[in-house]
């Protein structure tokens, strides 16, 4: 391969690369987030090639609910994290859970690889472990640097291959989501500026200064002013009357997500669920909860939490004539025709935080 030819291909890889998060970014911006985890894939195999004559190998990550880490070399305890949060909290947090869980004796390096042409700052706390993180322009230059010619075509062809046929699949493919793109941004600054009034309106200000920090961790919502609020369907005629058909009820507000509200669905009452020795598990009925457990399964708290994106939000009020709380009116287009895009069950760990998730996909029942 010529100098010249080897520049060319240097130059492909560089150009998929920055198109691939140009349009992870403009997609994360509109709420749709699944093309971020698509992602995820053929980085694994960009990252395996790079990687291949130091002898690592990575698979997804396949223990239930892991926020810390997506692709994971265990025989030499390399950890790595693909992400489109470029935010120095994301990156504060990921380092955290990394030192509190695995440091002691389960990983020796841990590299972030932000989706993104920036990164946060540089940590000046050192780790007891190898750490390194790239934004896409130095991932570009790592490719350079460390794959041969033979190396770089095949980086070249599956960035070619799965950018073609998942991300841009065509230039009337390109054409119709730049249109979706430009037609949405009106969205975006609506939900923007939405949230903004939200935080303002609903959270005592300066509230970290008068609620402890553990308890905060336990109970976000004790931020807001009042969490309680009534949840009405823009297309509700009943209230404020109810019947079989309203489509308005009083809820509880648990805490603000990246793309809008979690709400506490089980906030009146304890829930717990059964899991199993294959993560597998179920919501246990509240008249079953002081019932004997099967045997290798174990009892554990959660909270149900709905995901009420602000993009599903129309219209907020302080109260009225009839209810004296917050009513958010909101478009019913979610699961089970609800206005939440997911429902998540956030269960206890042995600390007393509700941090993590049950994976969805093993719930029984």
């Amino acid at each position: 391969m010529s100098l010249l030819d080897y520049q060319h291909l240097n130059q492909q890889v560089k150009n998929k690369l920055f198109e691939i998060s140009y349009l992870v970014s403009c997609f994360n911006k509109i709420g749709d987030t699944d093309i971020s985890r698509y992602a995820e894939t053929y980085f694994k195999n960009i990252l395996n090639i790079i990687y291949e004559r130091d002898g690592w190998n990575f698979e997804k990550a396949i223990k239930i609910n892991q926020d810390t880490y997506d692709l994971i070399d265990s025989e030499n305890k390399v950890y790595i994290q693909i992400t489109s949060n470029e935010r120095q909290k994301k990156k504060n947090t990921t380092i955290k859970l990394f030192e509190e869980k695995y440091c002691n004796d389960e990983f020796d390096v841990l590299i972030i690889l932000f989706i993104a042409n920036s990164k946060p700052k540089k940590t000046e706390k050192k780790t007891e472990f190898i750490y390194n993180d790239y934004d896409i322009t130095e991932f570009a230059s790592l490719i350079e640097n460390k794959c041969n010619p033979t190396e770089l075509l095949r980086i070249r062809d599956i960035l070619i291959a799965q950018s073609s046929s998942n991300i841009s699949n065509t230039q009337t493919q390109n054409k119709e989501r730049a249109k979706e793109i430009k037609i949405t941004e009106k969205e975006f600054h609506r939900c923007k500026k939405l949230e903004k009034e939200l935080r303002k309106e609903l959270i005592f200000e300066k509230y970290w200064e008068h609620i402890d920090s553990k308890e905060l961790a336990k109970y976000p919502d004790r931020k807001f002013k009042d969490s309680r609020f009534i949840l009405r369907s823009i297309e509700d005629k009943s209230y404020p009357n109810a019947d079989g058909n309203s489509n308005w009820y009083r809820t509880f507000m648990y805490d603000f997500y990246e793309y809008g509200i979690l709400i506490w669905l089980d906030a009146l009452f304890g829930t717990t669920a059964i899991v199993n020795e294959k993560e597998e598990w179920y919501v246990e009925e509240i008249r079953e909860s002081n019932k004997e457990i099967p045997e290798n399964c174990v009892r554990v708290n959660i909270r149900i939490l709905g995901k009420l994106p602000y993009t599903n939000i129309v219209y907020w009020h302080d109260g009225d004539e009839y209810y004296n709380d917050y009513h958010l009116f909101c478009k019913y287009l979610g699961v089970d025709n609800s206005p939440y895009d997911e429902i998540i069950y956030r269960y206890e760990n042995s600390l007393g935080y509700f941090w993590d998730d049950l994976d969805i996909k093993k719930k029984l029942k």
